[in-house]
């Protein structure tokens, strides 16, 4: 999923004609948020639900997965997502160790 993802992404940027930007060589996280801003670096999601959220609005990544393939992924994390969210980090480190 992620290789597709990353593949996906590239192909959408050069099909658009998006300019590659400058590497980032320290932590982004670490940078003031204006110089992020300046440079185009986006924020990760900060929780499953955040990145279901964001799929979901991503039509050329699922269009790129397929409706069927898309659509049962997106029900499957967030089945996971409801039964996890309120529990604490240590209880679902737990469970998504003993699953994976």
């Amino acid at each position: 999923m992620i290789r597709t993802s990353v593949i996906v992404a590239g192909l959408d940027g050069i099909n658009r004609g998006l300019d590659v930007r400058e590497p980032v060589a320290v932590d982004p996280g670490n940078l003031p948020s204006t110089e992020r801003e300046a440079r185009g670096i986006d924020a990760l999601p900060g929780s499953l639900g955040e990145a279901i959220a964001h799929l979901n609005n991503n039509d050329v990544l699922k269009n790129a997965l397929g409706s069927e393939l898309a659509q049962a992924f997106i029900a499957v994390r967030q089945a996971e997502w409801e039964a996890m969210k309120d529990m604490d980090i240590e209880e679902e480190v737990k469970i998504l160790l003993s699953r994976y």
